[in-house]
């Protein structure tokens, strides 16, 4: 019985010391990785391909990738074109795919060091309504641009997030599966 005992009280605090040592790892960024990294910077001056100044040394490419330094959004297309199995569409913020495009914060946010969203007018002055309305006509069971609840005047927000991953807002509700970059 003492035996029992012994062992699992041994087992317990190895447990524990386990246990702080990943604590410490993850405290001190020792752990090497997207962990270590967290979230990236919001750095409204950086320029377009230059990832290191918002994600600093760890870029989250995966290997293999070609260096991206003065590409623009169009030299990804190569690769990564529209409907292929290697599409963005989805996987890409579109932060980054604005800055690949040249758009610097500036010109969507009026303050780009505080974090709110753009104005749905800032995204139509170059995303023209009309042509995304007749865009995304042909698209099933409904047209989400025009939506039988808003109309045309939804905020662009509601479904497309700069910095974090778009969500198909219509899905709390209906099962549309629109892909929404």
């Amino acid at each position: 019985m003492a035996c029992r005992l012994t062992l699992a009280g041994s087992l317990a605090r190895i447990v524990s010391c386990c246990a702080l040592v990943a604590l410490a790892v993850t405290m001190f960024g020792l752990f090497s990785g997207a962990f270590a990294q967290g979230k990236p910077k919001l750095l409204p001056t950086a320029k377009p391909s230059d990832c290191a100044a918002c994600h600093g040394k760890t870029v989250p490419l995966p290997k293999g990738h070609v260096a991206l330094a003065n590409k623009k959004l169009a030299d990804c297309a190569g690769c990564h074109a529209k409907g292929g199995a290697t599409a963005l569409t989805g996987k890409l913020t579109l932060s980054h795919i604005h800055q690949l495009a040249g758009v610097t914060c500036k010109s969507c946010h009026d303050n780009p060091r505080k974090a709110e969203a753009a104005k749905s007018t800032k995204c139509l002055t170059c995303h023209a309504g009309d042509a995304i309305f007749a865009a995304t006509a042909q698209v099933k069971p409904s047209n989400p641009h025009d939506s039988p609840h808003y109309g045309k005047e939804s905020d662009c927000n509601i479904c497309h997030h700069q910095h974090e991953k778009s969500e198909n807002f219509c899905t709390q509700c209906h099962k549309f599966e629109f892909k929404v970059p």
